[in-house]
C-alpha cells in the first residue's frame, strides 16, 4: 500500500494546495505524456484541471535548474498541505512567481512579483505590490484577505532565502 503520491500524480491531480503545480509552474516545466510535451503555461487549467486528455498520463517532468529557487509553504496543521505556497525561481532572463493554495483558480503566477523581481532580487522590490483577495480561497483555515496576505510574505521569505 502507498502512502505518499508521485510527482506525475500531483501534477494531474492539480489539487490547489499540492506543492508540486507550483514548483512545475515556476520553474517553467514541461510536462511529458504518452502522447504529447505540455509546457507548465499551458498544462494548469483551474483547479483539479490540467490539459490532460482521456487516457494521457504523465511519464516525465522536465524542470529546468534556476540560477537560485526558494519553496516557502504556510502548512495547514491538520492535513500538512500548503495553505498557501510560493515558489520563486530566478533565471538569467527573468523571475518566476507561482502560489498554490490561494486562488480559487488554483495555481497561478503573479506576474507583478516577477516583472519586481526581475529588476531587483530583492525583498525590497516587493514594497508595495499585493495580491487582490477577490478571487482567492476562503474557508475556516484563512480568509481571502488572509490568503493573499500570504502570498506577500512567503513570497519575500522564498525572495531572502535564495538569495
Amino acid at each position: 500500500m502507498r502512502n505518499r503520491g508521485t510527482i506525475g500524480g500531483s501534477l494531474a491531480n492539480n489539487d490547489p494546495a499540492a506543492c508540486y503545480p507550483a514548483a512545475a509552474l515556476a520553474s517553467g516545466a514541461t510536462i511529458v505524456t504518452n502522447a504529447r510535451e505540455i509546457k507548465a503555461d499551458d498544462y494548469f487549467d483551474g483547479l483539479f484541471t490540467t490539459a490532460l486528455e482521456e487516457g494521457e498520463i504523465v511519464t516525465q517532468v522536465r524542470l529546468p535548474v534556476p540560477e537560485v529557487a526558494n519553496y516557502q509553504k504556510f502548512v495547514q496543521p491538520a492535513s500538512r498541505f500548503a495553505l498557501v505556497g510560493v515558489f520563486v525561481a530566478k533565471y538569467a532572463d527573468g523571475v518566476r512567481v507561482a502560489v498554490t493554495g490561494a486562488s480559487e483558480d488554483g495555481v497561478f503566477r503573479w506576474s507583478e512579483a516577477e516583472a519586481a523581481l526581475s529588476a531587483n532580487f530583492s525583498g525590497d522590490a516587493l514594497e508595495g505590490l499585493s495580491v487582490d483577495a477577490d478571487g482567492m480561497m476562503a474557508d475556516i483555515h484563512g480568509s481571502k484577505a488572509y490568503r493573499a496576505h500570504l502570498i506577500g510574505v512567503l513570497t519575500k521569505r522564498a525572495v531572502a532565502a535564495a538569495a
